[in-house]
């Protein structure tokens, strides 16, 4: 268990900071207390600290004799959303090496963002720069407040961002491991132990979701064909031949099949089919500026309807043509009639996000979002690897953001240059391999048009799809990705000197646990039947793995600790 206490200095910004320290110690898998008095931690609890000031000597032994300590002194700054400017955030950045290089914003100056009380005795360290008020900065987008000038339509782009050149690696999932590192580094040394959820349902190392915008269809007919041909002059004279070949192709393709560039939907399935995974698709509900079609098209809905079939995830392509609830709502509730469904997903046209449409998103109470991503490189918008709940309206949103890393955009020099195949498959794979690395979503979006627009698709999505299917990653959908967080959050686990309490409150298919710590699990007992065993759950090298949980399920595990018993290890 995680206590946490915050200074009552702190208090105008309690709601921040909890937010904060909730999305975290979530994340992180842990089970966590706010308490407001030391009296109610307990002897095998791990404290986080929160203050205003540092505490004095004197007060650090009195506590860290008794319990295990992390200290985080507060920036309050970072909370005020009238205390810091542009130019403040910028003179303000220091990198830190975390597990990977990683900008945090501190007014203090510091040499190593964490350090180790050295006296005897004391069970206890201290972050040296503000981790709580940096998650919070991100979770709450405030650069583009800091660089909007009160312009509620102002999107802040990656070029404009002092965190441009840091999108590569996960910031916030840094954070959280500095955090857990020091967490299981005192509790596996003082002799004590707690438990963790881990992130994905059977332990896996990563997620995986593969979606589709479906952003153009671009029907053809003649005078478009006509209008086309501009293009294909200024490739002619930029001596991009084989890009002018592929576009030539695919044109007459249409002229002597009828078979329209753009409708590609076959094609990504029919590689997905092999691969024997699922992928989700967005669709606009009507035309406007920047959507060529509608769903009154029959071949549209005969497709949708198909996808749906094979059950394949459909969700809102959202546009910023008409930024009302009333509009955004009318266009969600289109494509939940038309699919029977109660809730879908939503995500912004071209990842054009800010904090006016994300109040927008929130209002329709989404299934998910998925709004966010980088906008020309792969990485991580806002720092964020793993889903977050958004902090809209001064408060937090009810819905998952699910982030993506990797669009086709990235794929385009400029509009008549891709990258080669071979510079492609290396930014996949270099990608692919940070989300391996920190257990991150590895979001990814192939819009329907990419399969024409970019030549070589037919060869790299075959290759993404071996990559991510070879891994020990967990296959699915942002939806049930969603999903799956939402679950893991509810289930409670709680701790006692010889025993491990599991307690869940919705179905799951699988769940895995892990005991941190010098114990050993002597056996899995039913804990609404304590006579009989739980059938259930299997434990390795304090594993646990729980599978065809069904709610209402409570399971206790008995536990040796180091010294104080002699019952065999369970499996």
């Amino acid at each position: 268990m995680i206590s946490i206490y915050i200074d009552y200095k702190l208090q105008r910004f309690q709601s921040q900071i909890r937010y904060a320290f909730e999305y975290a110690l979530s994340a992180l898998g842990y089970n966590y207390l706010f308490v407001e008095r030391l009296e109610q931690v307990s002897e095998n609890d791990v404290l986080i600290m929160y203050g205003y000031t540092e505490p004095t000597s004197e007060e650090l032994q009195a506590i860290a004799r008794k319990y295990i300590t992390i200290f985080i002194q507060s920036e309050p700054d970072l909370f005020d959303e009238t205390a810091y400017t542009a130019a403040k955030l910028k003179s303000n950045l220091r990198k830190v090496n975390l597990l990977s290089p990683t900008l945090v914003i501190s007014a203090r100056s510091f040499d190593y963002p964490a350090v180790n009380y050295t006296e005897d005795g004391l069970k206890a360290g201290r972050i040296t720069f503000d981790l709580v008020a940096n998650i919070f900065f991100r979770l709450a987008m405030r650069e583009e407040a800091l660089n909007s000038a009160g312009n509620e339509n102002y999107v802040l782009a990656d070029s404009q961002s002092v965190f441009r050149d840091n999108m590569e690696s996960p910031a916030v999932d840094n954070l959280l491991w500095l955090l857990d590192s020091m967490i299981v580094e005192y509790v596996r040394s003082s002799g004590t132990y707690t438990s963790k959820k881990l992130k994905w349902p059977k332990g896996e190392k990563a997620a995986v979701c593969l979606t589709h915008s479906v952003d153009t269809l671009q029907k053809w007919s003649l005078s478009s064909l006509l209008l086309g041909i501009a293009d294909d002059v200024a490739l002619f004279f930029t001596f991009r031949w084989g890009r002018l070949w592929h576009e030539m192709k695919g044109k007459l393709k249409y002229l002597f099949t009828n078979y329209e560039l753009y409708w590609n939907f076959k094609e990504y399935r029919s590689l997905e089919r092999e691969a024997k995974v699922k992928s989700s698709w967005f669709f606009a509900s009507e035309a406007c500026e920047d959507i060529d079609y509608s769903l009154d098209d029959a071949d549209l809905l005969e497709e949708i309807q198909n996808l749906d079939k094979e059950k394949c995830e459909i969700g809102l392509l959202a546009t910023a043509d008409k930024l009302n609830r009333d509009d955004f709502l009318s266009r969600k509730q289109v494509l939940i009639h038309l699919l029977h469904k109660t809730n879908i997903g939503i995500r912004q046209l071209r990842y054009k996000t800010n904090a006016k449409i994300l109040e927008l998103h929130s209002k329709l109470s989404p299934a998910y979002g998925q709004s966010h991503a980088p906008d020309e490189t792969p990485g991580f918008k806002y720092g964020f690897g793993l889903p977050w709940m958004p902090w809209v309206a001064k408060a937090q949103s009810g819905f998952w953001e699910i982030p993506i890393v990797l669009r086709d955009r990235y794929l385009m020099v400029n509009y008549h240059k891709e990258l080669p195949l071979d510079d492609a498959k290396r930014m996949v794979k270099k990608i692919f391999q940070q989300c391996i690395k920190s257990g991150s979503v590895m979001g990814i979006d192939m819009s329907v048009a990419a399969w024409t627009d970019i030549s070589y698709m037919e060869k790299l999505y075959p290759y993404i799809l071996e990559m991510i299917g070879t891994a020990d990653t967990w296959i699915t959908s942002p939806g049930k990705i969603a999903e799956w967080w939402q679950k893991r959050a509810a289930v409670t686990v709680d701790e006692s000197l010889y025993e491990v309490s599991v307690s869940f409150a919705d179905d799951m298919e699988s769940f895995t646990l892990q005991l941190i710590g010098d114990v050993r699990i002597k056996e899995i007992l039913d804990g609404n039947q304590p006579e009989l065993k739980y059938e259930k759950a299997t434990a390795k090298d304090n594993i646990i793995s729980f599978g065809d949980v069904k709610a209402g399920d409570v399971v206790v595990m008995r536990i040796d600790r180091e010294g104080q018993g002699n019952g065999k290890a369970f499996g």
